[in-house]
């Protein structure tokens, strides 16, 4: 019974996380930036600062309901250059559902979409035991 409930809990999560970050075009922006609007919009998904890899420079969010991790990859200028956005396969359907609803599908797990004159890719890659969504600019 609990696990039905969180499922059905994950879902509902689902349909008010998801499109909030994605509606959101993060490239772009600066840490302080992605920061706040993080805190405004998606509120459920806290920085996690417990881990720190020298090779990039990145802002790291987790959401420990819906098993979700955002990684907002910065320049040396501290400007976000690409999004990736790691989940656990029980929520794929609905992010592919999301996905199609907000972009254009160009190809199997590929979108594109355009903003301020603009253009972004959107991939969905499949790995063994979670899948991501990147975003990146053209």
């Amino acid at each position: 019974m609990r696990t039905g409930v969180i499922h059905i809990l994950t879902l509902v999560l689902m349909c008010f996380i998801f499109p909030k970050v994605h509606g959101q075009n993060f490239i772009g922006l600066n840490s302080a930036e992605i920061t706040g609007l993080m805190k405004s919009v998606n509120p459920q998904f806290k920085l996690d600062k417990s881990t720190v890899n020298h090779s990039f420079k990145y802002l790291k969010y987790i959401d420990k309901i819906t098993e979700q991790t955002v990684l907002f990859f910065m320049s040396d200028k501290d400007q976000c250059t690409y999004v990736r956005w790691m989940s656990d396969y029980s929520n794929l359907n609905d992010i592919i559902e999301s996905l199609n609803r907000k972009y254009k599908m160009s190809d199997t797990n590929l979108w594109t979409y355009s903003d301020k004159g603009e253009e972004y890719s959107v991939t969905l890659v499949e790995d063994e035991w979670y899948f991501t969504v990147n975003f990146r600019k053209n």
